[in-house]
């Protein structure tokens, strides 16, 4: 869904103002993710001190990035602060819609993730590392208003950014009603009436999750283009969730059947 450098990356000016156009990512699990899936996103890799480490994660690290041919310095461990490896990653770069649908259009089943003005960074990053790891075909979200992919999130996320494909829209009604042109039925998380339980919503093919923002929940022009609404069942005395766990609750659910209907292996 991004376009690769072929040719390797290529390293920034050494000295004054690397960062300057780059992200910052000082996560040990995010840059030992992109070292492994997508070195080509390093632009410059950084390795605090010398001589044998108590970390071996670190000396993968660099062995992998080197292998890569990702460029690597080296330098004295008291410029480091708490972090024993930075990284210098290109801007982020949004997948585009069109080619997005194109590519959800070959699939059989399809669970896509929307969010509707989330605006924390570590919510937002704790998304995608969910949808990574449960294979979701995409994240969508809206231009403004909305979270954008900073180091936080990279490392909210460790990484996952780079792997799960994150679209952002001018419209988010827009894009929904788009996914639905294409066969996808669209759940939202609403509380109430009307909300069915996530284990009830039928086992469709194509599905995309709608959240709703942290404090305000799904606005109501989005509950409109909802096929289907949904909520969590809470047994407890606190009757709601932080929006990454209910997310991670949902994502799973809807995700179930049809991990279940894969074939076993003996």
């Amino acid at each position: 869904m991004r376009p690769s450098s072929k040719s390797g990356p290529k390293s920034p000016d050494r000295g004054k103002a690397a960062s300057r156009n780059y992200l910052e990512v000082t996560s040990l699990s995010a840059i030992e993710h992109m070292v492994e899936h997508c070195p080509e996103r390093i632009q410059r890799l950084i390795i605090f001190g010398s001589g044998p480490r108590t970390n071996p994660r670190v000396d993968r690290i660099q062995q992998t990035a080197r292998a890569a041919k990702v460029a690597v310095d080296l330098a004295p461990p008291g410029d480091r602060g708490i972090d024993p490896v930075k990284a210098y990653v290109a801007p982020f770069e949004y997948a585009e819609l069109a080619e997005w649908l194109e590519t959800l259009g070959a699939r059989p089943r399809a669970l896509v993730l929307a969010l509707d003005h989330l605006q924390d960074p570590q919510n937002f990053g704790a998304l995608c590392r969910t949808a990574e790891a449960l294979g979701i075909a995409g994240i969508l979200l809206p231009k403004d208003r909305s979270v954008t992919v900073g180091p936080g999130v990279y490392s909210a996320s460790v990484g996952a950014v780079e792997t799960v494909p994150i679209v952002m829209v001018n419209n988010l009604g827009d894009g929904l009603r788009k996914l639905k042109d294409a066969g996808f039925w669209i759940v939202g998380t609403c509380l109430g009436a009307g909300a069915t339980p996530p284990a009830e919503i039928p086992d469709f093919e194509k599905v995309v999750l709608v959240l709703g923002a942290e404090l305000e929940g799904l606005s109501p022009s989005l509950e409109k283009v909802c096929d289907w609404r949904t909520e969590i069942p809470l047994q407890g005395k606190v009757q709601s969730l932080n929006v990454s766990v209910a997310g991670a609750i949902l994502m799973w659910e809807l995700s179930r059947k049809a991990m279940d209907k894969r074939p076993s292996i003996d």
